[in-house]
């Protein structure tokens, strides 16, 4: 078929208009906000523990269906889709990590609270509840698995963070040109 990429498929004037799509990206923090009122509640026995598992799930569950929705009645471009289900299975593994830690720091305090755990050292900063700063610092670090407290270095590796952002972009790119040259001709012509 030749060369067939084409600047439409990345960006169009319709990219420009997916406003729905932005505002939608821009709306997905209030689903690590709803996880952590929720683990409040359950850590303040103001909810059981059954209901709390439930919130969680239907927090996690509407973390994925909600952008694909508003995709789907945008007809958005494939970039702007793309980009928006990709911050959205972020978010979601994050809060599925973030309900299973929390859960398991219910259950090894109330292991602590009996008396359950003799001889057993315990950092204190690991058991306490979650706070808004932990939370947002999960949510933009770039890790899938919630601590209540992260190690740190004293500095940023930049060239790593060059490297990994040049991979991304290569990556990405070389994905649009396999999509564009060899999928959707055959998508296409099935038609």
């Amino acid at each position: 078929y030749g060369l067939l990429i084409r600047a439409g498929f990345w960006f169009s004037a319709r990219s420009l208009g997916d406003w729905p799509l932005l505002m939608c990206c821009l709306t997905l923090p209030i689903f690590p906000l709803a996880a952590l009122m929720d683990e409040k509640l359950s850590q303040r026995k103001l909810i059981n523990e059954n209901v709390s598992i439930l919130i969680h799930i239907i927090i996690t569950t509407s973390v994925i269906v909600y952008p694909v929705v508003v995709i789907l009645k945008c007809e958005s471009a494939v970039l702007s889709g793309f980009v928006l289900m990709f911050i959205a299975s972020i978010t979601w593994l994050k809060l599925v990590s973030f309900a299973h830690t929390n859960y398991d720091i219910r259950v090894w305090s109330k292991s602590i609270e009996k008396g359950a755990s003799h001889g057993s050292s315990i950092d204190e900063e690991n058991i306490k509840g979650p706070t808004i700063k932990s939370l947002v610092y999960f949510m933009l670090a770039p890790t899938l698995c919630y601590q209540p407290s992260y190690p740190r270095t004293s500095f940023i590796r930049k060239g790593w963070v060059i490297r990994q952002l040049i991979k991304c972009l290569v990556f990405t790119g070389l994905m649009g040109f396999i999509i564009e040259q060899y999928i959707n001709p055959i998508v296409q012509n099935s038609k």
